[in-house]
Parts: C-alpha cells; structure tokens; sequence
C-alpha cells in the first residue's frame, strides 16, 4: 500500500498537466512525421489512447471524455490536412476518433462504478464500527446494570444505618464539642456515597420518560440560571431567536442534562471562565451548544466521550456525560462535541416539533 508522500506524487504524475503533455507530444510526433510513412501515423493514432485511458482512470467518465475532446482537437487539423496530413483514409480517421470518445466513457464509466463500490465499502464499514461500538457499550451498561444492583443491596442499606446513627451521634454532643465535627463528617460523607451509588443506578438502569414538545430555549435559560446562583455567579450567557420550533424529549431529563454540561464547562473553564449555550434550529432538529472557555477535550477525552467511569476531574465518577448520552438517546437525539469549535464545545440536539414556540428576546 501506498504512503501519502508516494501518493501525493503519484497524484502529480497522474495529473492533467500530464495528460495534456502526452496529448500535445503525440500530436507533435503526427505533425512532424513525413505523410508517406504510413505506419508511423497509424502508430500515434493509437498512442492517443494512452492519455484518454489514463484521465478516465484518475477521472472517471468526465475525464475520459475531457481527454477525449483533447484529443480530437489536436488530432483532426493533422486528420483533415490543416496542419500536415494523415494518409489515413477519411473513414478510418474518423471511426478512430468516435473510437477515443467510445473508450474514454466506457474506462470512465467503469471507473465511476468502482468508485461508487468503494464509497459503498467505506460507508459499510464505518457501519460495522458503529455497530461495533455500540456494542462495546451494551456490553457495559449491561456490566454496570449488575454491579448496581449488587451495590443497591450490599451498600445502601448499610449506609442508610450509618447515615442514622451519626445523626444520633451527632445529638450527643454541642456544637463546640470535638467529636461533633466528627459526627458531621459522618454524616457528609454516607450521604456522598449515596449520591454516588444514586448515579450508578440512574446510569445502570436509565429513566424513562414521556417524551413531548417543549421550549429547549426556555430550559436553557433556566440552567443558566441554576449555575449562576450555585457557583460564585459565573458567567453563563444564552442567546437563541424570538421565535423557535419546539424539541420534543423529556424537559426534565434534558435540563440535568444541561446542567450537566455546563458545570462541566465550568470545571474545564477554571476560574474566571464563561459559558455560553446557543441555541437554533437547524433541519429537523433544535440544537443546543454549550461552550466554554477551556482547552477543549484532548484525543483521550474525545475517544472516550460517554465512556462509563472515564473522567478527567479529580474524584470524578466519569457517569454524568454516560448518563447524559444515554438519556438523550433515549429520546431520539444525539450528544456529540465539536472539536473544530476551538475551545470546550458540546451540542445536544433533539428532534424539532415544527413548533415556533415564542420565547422572551434572545440574550442573557
């Protein structure tokens, strides 16, 4: 197989300027040649077919009949005596040309079906992956299904105790008491393990909902709305038109997923960082993009983008995006992020109600 430097200069050699330099030589072969040499003017007509085969090869049917064209432009002067002259009879001379245009289509159109197999191929196989890789995640959710159920009966109820009796500790002693901040830890800490062991199963076993048509423009505003009060009043703008088609899915499901996405954003932003979640209609869906001020996602982030328990933030469970992706399948859209943003971009989209739902002026 070939690499793409010898490609690259294979593309060169097969290019048109070489085509129309073997056009232009062969007919400077026929020009120069004496009219009483016969079979060396039987030989360049033949020589023509060389350029027409090898623009239908690299062309297809369109190049083959370029080269074709070519061909009987240069030819037909020296053909019917206006430059030189072919001893040729004027039948014989003529059936050769209509013979380039026959074989520059027939090589062409051979070629374009090649052509069109290949593509067929390809898309066949980045099926195969597709299918492959859906799969692969099947596979995992179906492991993570057994894992929460096994953790819903060996975890939670243990904790449930635990939980109950820090907060009998906890009533033993005041506020100043030493072993006070101990009982609080206790408390915090069961009651984060459940959130963790709530996530595993909102993960393992989904949620499903009724899907419907809603504002995706108006949840938006009310996420944003949500991260400005819960993180130091970052800055988290929403811009979409006046009047928008409705989304349909599940408005709860969609705001914890946009919730989602934004503190992420935030986490990746850092400090100072601002958000910004647009809105549009674009085809037959309702798009939302979040973006946010950070690096944007790294190949190992991209390539593990919904992966359960990948996660680059420091005690991260890496099931929030798995859960995000799966609740938005779930409703007939797509979580996918967008890496020629440059910076952190991820786009929701949902199936669009082709209903204007008239909303409040875009902005913040």
């Amino acid at each position: 197989m070939r690499d793409a430097a010898s490609e690259s200069r294979w593309r060169r050699i097969e290019g048109p300027g070489t085509i129309a330099l073997m056009i232009v030589a062969v007919s400077l072969m026929h020009y120069s040649t004496a009219i009483h040499i016969h079979e060396a003017h039987g030989i360049y007509r033949r020589l023509y077919y060389f350029p027409i085969l090898l623009a239908a090869f690299r062309y297809g049917r369109r190049g083959g009949l370029a080269a074709a064209f070519a061909t009987c432009a240069f030819y037909a002067p020296h053909a019917f005596g206006l430059i030189g002259f072919d001893p040729a009879f004027a039948l014989e001379k003529s059936l050769e040309m209509v013979l380039y245009f026959a074989v520059g289509l027939v090589a062409g159109v051979l070629v374009d079906r090649e052509h069109a197999t290949q593509r067929s191929l390809r898309r066949t196989l980045e099926d195969r992956d597709r299918m492959a890789s859906q799969l692969l995640r099947s596979e995992r959710l179906a492991a993570v299904g057994r894992l929460s159920a096994g953790l819903a009966h060996e975890i939670r109820n243990p904790l449930a105790s635990i939980n109950g009796a820090a907060e009998v500790l906890g009533d033993d002693f005041p506020a100043g008491h030493p072993k006070a901040r101990l009982a609080v830890i206790l408390r915090d800490e069961s009651r984060r393990l459940n959130d963790v062991l709530t996530r595993f199963l909102t993960f393992a076993r989904g949620a499903p909902a009724t899907a419907a048509p809603f504002d995706l423009l108006a949840e938006a505003r009310a996420v944003a709305e949500l991260a400005r009060r819960g993180r130091g009043t970052p800055e988290v703008t929403v811009d979409g038109p006046v009047s928008l088609p409705q989304a349909i899915g599940n408005p709860e499901q969609v705001r914890q997923v946009l919730l989602n996405l934004v503190l992420n954003g935030l986490a990746a932003a850092g400090p100072g960082g601002r958000i910004e979640m647009q809105v549009v209609a674009e085809g037959e869906t309702v798009c939302c993009r979040v973006l946010d001020d950070g690096p944007g996602f790294s190949d190992e982030a991209a390539a593990n983008f919904g992966t359960p328990f990948f996660s680059t933030t420091n005690g991260g469970t890496g099931l929030g995006l798995a859960t995000s992706l799966r609740l938005i399948e779930d409703l007939g859209g797509t979580l996918v992020i967008d890496r020629e943003a440059g910076r952190g971009c991820v786009e929701l989209r949902l199936p669009s109600a082709g209903v204007a739902a008239a909303g409040a002026p875009s902005g913040r």
